[in-house]
């Protein structure tokens, strides 16, 4: 007699009644991680292209006392948002984390909810804060 046939004291098969609940389990983890992820896509807004042009000339005007305004000091972003920063000066630029070499651009998303406050050299203080927030 094979094991796995066995009937139990209500007449089921033991093998269906596990096969149901395996199926059970499986059908009910498809359904929270669906609507985990479902919840994190719908209703969040388009992310946005942010784009810096950082002018030819601009350490040369820095380093002459002038402010070159080019972004404020605090950057807001949302998640999913892109920052693209394209550095025409001769000289790398830093914008807190990001370094640009001259001639060069950054590309970047943000996927994670954050306050970054660092150096800048687009500012006569030196400083600058960038906000990710989730929406």
């Amino acid at each position: 007699m094979n094991a796995s046939w066995v009937r139990t004291s209500d007449g089921r098969s033991g093998r269906s009644s596990r096969a149901v609940l395996v199926l059970f389990a499986i059908v009910a983890t498809a359904m929270v991680v669906g609507s985990v992820t479902l919840s994190r896509v719908v209703g969040q807004p388009e992310p946005e292209q942010h784009v810096i042009t950082i002018p030819e000339g601009t350490a040369m005007r820095i380093s002459l006392g002038h402010d070159v305004d080019i972004i404020p000091a605090d950057l807001n972003f949302r998640l999913r948002d892109q920052l693209t920063v394209i550095n025409e000066d001769s000289t790398a630029h830093q914008i807190g984390p990001f370094v640009i070499p001259a001639g060069d651009r950054l590309d970047t998303r943000f996927a994670e909810a954050a306050t970054v406050e660092g150096f800048c050299s687009l500012h006569s203080s030196g400083r600058i804060t960038i906000n990710v927030g989730g929406t």
